[in-house]
């Protein structure tokens, strides 16, 4: 009888050690890694694919750091100047596998002979005004965002409906690309441009599928607008 009180004894003394070291280690260890806090990096506005990220595009947020995921982007230097390799919506988490370099984006566009990758493709759209298309100014190569006009009651709603969009061409009436009339320019010595048409009508853009939906309503109701955001080389 005692014996066995004894182990009774032991065994209690071995439970309450066992119940210290948890309330005393490991659990404040586990609330501690539970409560703290890690810095990030989101998107700040939603990209698409072949979309360059920019310091302007990204805004760092703490998180809970605990089960947090390692290729999480952590830092706006992991990802700048990479290129969105799919489309990415503001405010998701950032994985790295979802940026490519651009000498990969260049290597996966260049697998036509338009410079398509697959889910991508070549829309063109009439502007309803030359001063849509920029007035004369863009090129092939240039990317930039699309606004839309809506009348409400007769007031007009301007929003920025697409981000980051490529310029494949932009074409005059006769269907001239622009870009040709630059070189027929540059190698006319009378250098007179009064001799050439460089009013944009048409803008070959390399979309999506979101993004040719979204185009082709714009062009329906006639409140298309583009704004430059970067220049580019022709492709």
């Amino acid at each position: 009888m005692l014996k066995l009180l004894r182990n009774k004894l032991f065994i209690g003394a071995m439970c309450l050690l066992l119940a210290g070291a948890l309330a005393f280690g490991l659990l404040p260890r586990l609330y501690s890694a539970k409560s703290s806090t890690t810095e990030i990096v989101k998107l700040n506005k939603t990209v698409e694919y072949g979309t360059t990220i920019t310091d302007e595009m990204l805004t760092a947020t703490e998180v809970g750091s605990y089960g947090l995921p390692d290729n999480v982007v952590r830092s706006k230097s992991d990802i700048i100047g990479l290129v969105a390799g799919e489309t990415i919506h503001a405010g998701e988490f950032l994985w790295r596998d979802s940026f490519i370099g651009k000498d990969d984006y260049e290597k996966a566009t260049s697998k036509t002979g338009y410079g398509l990758s697959e889910g991508t493709y070549l829309l063109t759209i009439a502007l309803p005004t030359e001063s849509s298309g920029l007035a004369g100014i863009l090129r092939a190569g240039d990317t930039v965002d699309v606004y839309g006009c809506a009348s409400d009651s007769g007031s007009a709603a301007i929003s920025e409906v697409l981000t980051g969009v490529k310029v494949y061409k932009v074409l005059n009436s006769k269907l001239a690309s622009l870009d040709d009339l630059d070189a027929k320019l540059a190698a006319d010595s009378s250098k007179d441009s009064s001799n050439y048409d460089f009013a944009p009508v048409y803008v070959v853009f390399t979309v999506n599928e979101q993004q040719a939906k979204v185009l082709i309503g714009l062009e329906k109701d006639k409140s298309l607008h583009l704004t430059l955001r970067e220049t580019g080389a022709q492709p």
